[in-house]
């Protein structure tokens, strides 16, 4: 599971992917830059809070394990808080693929001590950051460059986003960054403490001046400040931060009205959620909440079998979902195993957001949406849009459909007229799930999946590399997709990992014997 973890960090789709099970090379610890070339990542396209949209760059997978042995013995590889433990924020667990859970608690609490403090708290930004870094101004330990620029066709300006490796080194850079704020602070004589991603806690006549010593430090990087600027009191903060107390606040109220010994608790936890939704001050806080509150023990551990759901329930949900559809992944399965649970009241709900979501390019959406009606038993929904699957361009969503048999005999003619090596994800499950593709097979793989920069070098071993993985990997039925039951059980083994590393948090910073709800 670890691979997985490392290869898509923090992002929900990690649960869909699954390279742990694909079958590298016993010798790849050994391969040498002759052994591999070039390769071209795939893009999925991720909302952003305000609507916009980032691009996550999924590499060669072969290329991503040789350059994860290559760096993983490079120094607080794991532990990537340690490279600057006075000033970083967060820091990674491998194990679950994402932050470690109670230290945004703990940097909450430490931001409303320094705003009592001082009179605010600017936040600042670098500008596009990780397409602005080149891997030449990285700190390789004196191991070779090119296993990180081969994820990403050789280039060495900027890091693919979405990865461990690319996470490691973008942290790396920055610890050195935050050192040099650091030191021109002290040099200024400014009474200020910072953190990064870049916090400065300071009084108010001083917030030029630290804007300024921030652009300066950058611009000696070759970087750029975002435009925004976002200045906080003690106040404001106060405000906008009120996620976690909510979560609270709807657990406390649904518990005082829930009879353990009863079948017929209403659902106050939806109604509470809507309500608390509205009070939150906007997009970002309010998928948050939402998201969040699902992954906590408290719904984990719901019996919803105790509880009568009302037809209001099912619209509110609706807008739950609506409002967030990551939440299908920690919510859909457990609805669908509650007894009074009719899913038919979701189906148009669903069908109708799905076919909205393939007309915009946010590939994890689909996916969700693809999870729940598959989850629910919905594959004529799924079937129907076939076509437009297609052309949302999503290489996970069109792999499922492969998997899933959904297209048609002239709908696989026209994917197979996707040749390029950026559709190497869904050119793979192409030539798994298709069986005319496996009729030469290695006809297939040299013309759909092995790198271009390999077959532009014949001298060299490289295409022998790739044309021995892919072929060893689609004999075995290898699949790089998880099947949906599958994503079910990892995302129960994801909260369960979650839960765990909330209590050890809670207990490595309390003694108390008082019972606790553990948020995530």
């Amino acid at each position: 599971m670890e691979l997985n973890n490392l290869y898509n960090f923090k992002n929900p789709i990690k649960h869909f992917i699954n390279i742990d099970n694909v079958n590298f090379p016993h010798d790849i610890a050994n391969f040498s830059t002759s052994n591999l070339c070039w390769t071209v990542p795939i893009n999925i396209s991720i909302r952003k809070f305000d609507n916009t949209h980032r691009t996550l760059k999924m590499p060669n997978m072969l290329n991503f394990k040789r350059a994860l042995l290559c760096y993983d013995t490079m120094p607080h590889f794991r532990t990537i808080k340690d490279v600057d433990p006075i000033h970083k924020r967060l820091s990674a667990n491998i194990e679950t693929g994402d932050f470690s859970t109670g230290e945004y608690d703990n940097q909450l609490e430490e931001d409303f001590e320094r705003l009592s403090v001082y009179d605010n708290l600017i936040r600042l930004d670098i500008k596009d950051f990780y397409n602005r870094l080149y891997t030449h101004n990285l700190d390789f330990g004196g191991l070779q460059e090119s296993f990180l620029t081969n994820l990403n066709a050789g280039r060495t300006a900027g890091l693919i986003l979405g990865n461990y490796l690319s996470l490691y080194f973008a942290e790396m850079y920055l610890g050195k960054v935050s050192l040099e704020i650091q030191s021109k602070i002290v040099e200024s004589g400014i009474e200020c403490d910072f953190s990064y991603d870049f916090y400065f806690y300071c009084n108010e006549g001083d917030n030029e001046s630290l804007v300024e010593i921030f652009e300066n430090v950058l611009q000696d990087h070759e970087l750029e400040r975002n435009s925004k600027i976002e200045i906080w009191t003690y106040g404001s903060f106060n405000n906008y931060n009120m996620i976690a107390r909510y979560w609270k606040k709807v657990m406390a109220h649904c518990n005082i009205r829930f009879k353990s010994d009863s079948e017929n608790n209403k659902m106050y936890f939806v109604n509470q959620i809507v309500y608390r939704m509205s009070q939150l001050a906007d997009e970002k806080l309010r998928k948050t909440f939402v998201n969040n509150f699902f992954k906590t023990e408290y719904f984990k551990d719901l019996d919803l079998d105790k509880f009568q759901i009302k037809n209001y329930d099912y619209h509110q949900l609706c807008f739950i979902f609506k409002s967030s559809p990551e939440v299908l992944l920690y919510t859909i399965n457990k609805f669908n195993n509650m007894s009074r649970f009719d899913k038919s009241k979701i189906e148009k709900f669903l069908t109708v957001r799905y076919m909205e979501s393939l007309k915009h390019p946010y590939h994890e959406e689909q996916l969700y949406y693809y999870f729940a009606l598959k989850t629910l038993g919905y594959d004529s929904t799924l079937n129907h849009a076939s076509d437009d699957a297609i052309k949302s361009r999503n290489q996970l969503l069109i792999s499922y459909y492969l998997k899933d048999d959904f297209f048609n005999s002239s709908q696989i003619n026209t994917l197979k007229r996707f040749k390029d090596e950026k559709y190497w994800f869904q050119n793979y499950h192409l030539i798994l799930y298709v069986s005319d593709m496996r009729v030469n097979l290695n006809i297939s793989i040299e013309e759909y999946l092995i790198p271009k920069k390999a077959c532009d070098t014949p001298a060299r071993p490289q295409k022998a590399t790739y044309l021995n993985f892919y072929e060893r990997n689609i004999n075995s039925g290898i699949a790089l997709i998880k099947e949906i039951c599958d994503v079910n059980d990892e995302v129960e083994n994801y909260l369960d990992l979650k839960i765990h590393e909330a209590r050890e948090a809670y207990e490595s910073e309390c003694n108390d014997d008082e019972d606790i709800d553990f948020d995530i």
